[in-house]
């Protein structure tokens, strides 16, 4: 009976040890797999910081841009208003450009 109980227990404890190995080695493997996804964190947090910083770039030189073509445009609308209407109703074939256009054209 004794040699009964006695293995009964060993195989228990043997049990045991081995339900501790596959506890260890999936509390191991999860412990790989959050250190993998801190480093993909850290990765992916630097990247979203560039493209923040690459946007804030990007929306200084489109108004940058829009500033410089609304400027051109107003330079544009100030010399087709300073065309006479003589000028304008004169035949274009046969005519010179008016003296303002061309003045415009030689600043760019």
């Amino acid at each position: 009976m004794n040699k009964y109980v006695y293995g009964v227990i060993g195989t228990f404890i043997l049990g045991l040890c081995f339900w501790l190995r596959v506890q260890h080695s999936a509390i191991s493997n999860l412990r790989a797999d959050n250190q993998a996804q801190a480093q993909t964190i850290t990765k992916q947090s630097a990247v979203i910081s560039q493209l923040k910083l690459e946007a804030q770039e990007n929306q200084r030189l489109t108004l940058e841009l829009s500033k410089a073509e609304s400027e051109a445009r107003s330079k544009s609308n100030e010399v087709i208003k300073s065309i006479s209407q003589q000028e304008k109703s004169t035949d274009a074939y046969h005519s010179h450009a008016p003296r303002a256009v061309i003045d415009f054209l030689r600043q760019e």
